[in-house]
């Protein structure tokens, strides 16, 4: 997305949350600090023995003029610092880090010098911050961007999905269309993988993948599996009798056969408002919608609700040893087990958004 679209998207979010803060039927063990600038922050989760780094892109949500940063926080130290700070003018939307956690791929946009317009494009950055951001990948034109970005877990592939939200819609047509295209990492040749996709994780053996699938005439996403090329793409049947229109950043656990994914809960705010009509929400943005995270089999069936926290921007990561995931919410980010259980906060801070990368 650029700058502006991001901003209103924000704003919706914020409307959306206004009375719709986390559930008091999961409520996180602990008070986490807010991430803010670069500080030291009491390490709260310390029985959880947790190790590596969470990396994320954080902003200051009470100035829309300011600018977004990339952060670590080391899990062992307590120790927030900022690895790339964008100039005013430019954006980061999205981070994925490589296999052995040395390099971030990010969608970013970087300040305009004022005379062209600039592109959402791919750039690479080690992951301690060590050097800026070199460019990976162009669109071909400033009006194509490059949204979401996956690094497949055997380091062959990048995978990102391509949209033109200044292309006018057809009679109908209630969204943008997304491909989901990859390349081999770092010079490899365009490949396509599937059309109306966004959403794109991988399995742990990166003969697989998981995306959203959408229809841009239709009103719900569908769940899709297919093996990593694109081939043998089928959807995910959910089995009940309430089925959501809206899912988002699907994930495949380390057994392969299992999806976590987020989704709201059968209640009014799983239905378009009033106000979403009125600013143009489109299954794409989507991930503004107070939810939760369910599981399902890769078999379909029926779907499992496990948690009860009803917040925005839900995206996980897996951790370095396979046992629990990170996950970047509305909230800030907390830390949970595979099915739900013993969720804890790690950070409170609403000026986080986009993904989150759970590196050694």
């Amino acid at each position: 997305m650029n700058r502006k679209i991001v901003l209103s998207s924000l704003f919706l979010a914020a409307i959306l949350l206004y009375g719709c803060s986390a559930n008091v039927e999961q409520s996180p063990v602990s008070t986490a600090p807010n991430a803010g600038p670069d500080k030291q922050i009491p390490i709260t989760w310390a029985d959880l023995n947790l190790t590596g780094r969470l990396l994320f892109i954080n902003y200051d949500s009470s100035d829309f003029s300011s600018a977004p940063g990339i952060q670590s926080l080391d899990l062992a130290t307590g120790k927030i610092s900022t690895l790339f700070q964008t100039a005013s003018g430019g954006w980061i939307y999205y981070l994925s880090a490589s296999p052995d956690g040395k390099t971030l791929v990010i969608s970013h946009i970087p300040p305009s010098d004022g005379t062209s317009a600039v592109a959402q494009a791919l750039y690479t950055m080690p992951s301690d911050g060590s050097a800026s951001p070199q460019l990976l990948l162009t669109p071909p034109t400033a009006s194509d961007q490059y949204i979401q970005v996956e690094w497949s877990p055997d380091g062959r592939y990048i995978y990102y999905v391509h949209v033109n939200q200044k292309l006018a819609l057809e009679a109908n047509q209630l969204s943008p269309v997304y491909t989901l295209y990859r390349i081999s990492y770092p010079d490899g040749a365009e490949e396509k993988v599937a059309d109306n996709a966004f959403w794109p994780r991988l399995s742990e053996d990166s003969s697989s993948i998981v995306y959203i699938h959408s229809d841009p005439f239709q009103p719900k996403n569908l769940l899709y599996v297919a093996n990593a090329d694109g081939s043998d793409a089928h959807e995910v049947v959910l089995s009940d009798s309430w089925y959501p229109e809206i899912k988002d950043a699907p994930i495949l656990l380390p057994d392969g056969k299992t999806i976590l994914f987020s989704a709201p809960v059968a209640s009014p705010t799983s239905e378009a408002s009033l106000l979403d009509k009125l600013m143009g929400v489109t299954i794409a943005k989507a991930h503004n919608v107070p939810s939760d995270w369910w599981s399902v089999s890769t078999d379909g069936g029926l779907p499992e609700r496990l948690t009860q926290i009803l917040t925005v921007n839900l995206y996980a990561s897996l951790s370095p040893d396979k046992t629990r995931i990170a996950s970047l919410s509305g909230n800030g980010i907390f830390v949970m087990n595979f099915d739900g259980s013993d969720l804890r906060q790690i950070i409170t801070d609403d000026g986080l958004f986009g993904s989150i990368a759970w590196i050694p």
